[in-house]
């Protein structure tokens, strides 16, 4: 059985922390495929997880890897605190020098894809090195660790990366839940820790924590002045496990302290609004209860709405990606048997086509996806499934474009390796990795939206059959194709406005679906 697959994407929110467990909300959203595994039990020194890195990149990673490159990049990186250590190599011998004195040198190895004895060579260069130099002694073996990993993963693709010890925990979080509280807290410019959301149905907001209120202390230990992670650590902890929260709440001039029990919390990923007879779907992550979250949203506005609900809009803007398994799942939601997307790469395991077999869909009613150029991943996923089956009408702006799947591998530290290992593939057999998802309405080419007619998806019908004829584009051919509809982070209203006018006037939204389905209907499996 294959370990569940993750999407990871390299950029994260700053500005605030979910505190399930104290939620918190990094943007590591385990973004639409990557493998969860465990390496094998190992000591957690340096050496021991340059080895084991060495060999999951041999075994997995999407590209073939040349060592004898990638080695150079990564001793550099592990010695980077001893200015007087340097690596010297003619390609055959590999000779470690200290303030202009020999202290080891071995012969490298003869196959530049022989993971295991590039690894060995590694270690061997590292211990000897920590061994001679006073400065790496006294950096310790954690610096070391992550200075190595991050020279060697910053070699090989953008989103394949190393998260140490307490970045790999928040990671497990995000993705699995944990025990907390369910408030999402941020530091201000004045250094208060003030809580921004607190999540429905959680230890907090039956105890009544209100947004807006300041954290003094936790468990009796003042958190004034103190950073954000500390907070978060400390309001994370075993279910049912009791905390106690001194606050200050400012709109009634006063302190006050609850106790609570913690519970398992998983943040909260999709919201619902009632646009009219519309259902505005926000999804902004993508983590193990994202598709139950979907199927509530679906129901609410079902019972809210009823008979009257006339279409759907999922707002993806800024989601950067999450769970694989979540993306096929919520893609299920809404297209019948047939493909959702497939991967493919040099792994046996990572070459796969992942189908819906659900007889009948969810939900039936037409749908809009917004997207921008921060939707990423999982995000991407879900869009590039219901465009090409003809499901949904994509508006705002070309997407963030990572089409890939990590594996994320716990390491013998507890740090996570994630891992770039096979490519997605949408239903129609384009990758949009890099190119991005284009979409069936670009929100800054209408420039009338009351005019928004059958010409402007005449325009761009065979702009996206292009997009969707390329299969292994050029840098050249990528900027060029992601310049007629640039990605931007913005999140303008009139994305909701065109969704409206889409979902309101049945045909136009045909206009609109033909202009994305016209080479899907002849092309996918």
């Amino acid at each position: 059985m294959l370990p569940k697959q993750f999407f990871q994407l390299a950029f994260w929110h700053t500005a605030a922390v979910l505190v399930a467990a104290s939620l918190v909300a990094s943007c590591e959203t385990s973004g639409g495929g990557t493998q969860l595994a465990t390496s094998s039990a190992g000591d957690g020194s340096t050496e021991q997880v340059i080895q084991q890195t060495y060999r999951l990149i041999g075994e997995r990673h999407l590209y073939t890897p040349d060592f004898r490159r990638l080695s150079v990049g990564t001793y550099n990186g592990f010695a980077s605190a001893d200015p007087e250590l340097s690596l010297q190599t003619d390609g055959r011998t590999y000779t470690v020098m200290r303030d202009g004195r020999q202290i080891f040198s071995r012969s490298a190895p003869s196959s530049t894809t022989d993971s295991q004895a590039w690894g060995n060579l590694m270690a061997d260069l590292f211990a000897a090195s920590v061994s001679a130099s006073p400065a790496l002694q006294q950096a310790g073996h954690s610096v070391l660790t992550k200075d190595a990993m991050l020279a060697t993963t910053k070699q090989l693709d953008r989103n394949t990366r190393y998260s140490d010890p307490d970045e790999a925990r928040d990671n497990r979080f995000q993705r699995d839940g944990g025990g907390g509280i369910g408030i999402t807290v941020e530091r201000t410019e004045d250094a208060k820790i003030v809580i921004r959301a607190v999540q429905d149905g959680s230890p907090a907001s039956k105890r009544g924590v209100m947004a807006g209120d300041q954290i003094v202390a936790i468990d009796g230990e003042s958190m004034l002045g103190r950073p954000l992670i500390d907070v978060v650590h400390k309001l994370r902890g075993l279910v049912s496990a009791p905390v106690s929260l001194t606050l200050m709440r400012p709109a009634e001039g006063r302190e006050l302290t609850l106790s609570m029990q913690r519970d398992r919390i998983i943040p909260t990923t999709v919201t619902y609004e009632r646009d009219g007879n519309l259902a505005l779907i926000h999804v902004t992550g993508f983590n193990t209860g994202t598709t139950d979250m979907m199927i509530t949203a679906l129901n609410r506005a079902r019972s809210e709405i009823g008979a009257a609900l006339a279409g759907i809009i999922i707002d993806m803007r800024g989601n950067r990606g999450g769970l694989l398994d979540q993306a096929e799942s919520m893609a299920e939601l809404f297209v019948g048997d047939g493909v959702i997307f497939s991967t493919e790469g040099r792994h046996p395991d990572s070459q796969r086509v992942y189908r819906s077999d659900s007889h009948s869909r969810a939900i039936d009613l037409p749908i809009v996806i917004l997207v921008n150029g921060n939707s990423a991943s999982a995000a991407e996923i879900v869009t590039a499934a219901l465009q090409d089956r003809g499901r949904a009408v994509v508006v705002g702006t070309t997407s963030y474009g990572k089409g890939t799947v990590q594996t994320v591998i716990r390491l013998s530290d507890q740090g996570e390796l994630v891992l770039t290992w096979s490519r997605l593939l949408a239903p129609s057999g384009y990758t949009w990795n890099e190119l991005g998802i284009m979409p069936n309405v670009c929100t800054a080419k209408v420039a009338d939206i009351d005019n928004l007619g059958p010409a402007t998806f005449d325009a761009n019908r065979s702009l996206l059959r292009q997009w969707h004829a390329e299969r292994d584009p050029s840098p050249q051919q990528v900027s060029s194709l992601r310049a007629i509809c640039p990605p931007s982070d913005e999140t303008p209203n009139s994305d909701v406005t065109i969704a409206d006018k889409l979902l309101h006037n049945p045909t136009l939204y045909a206009y609109a679906m033909r202009a994305g389905a016209v080479v899907n209907q002849a092309t996918a499996p």
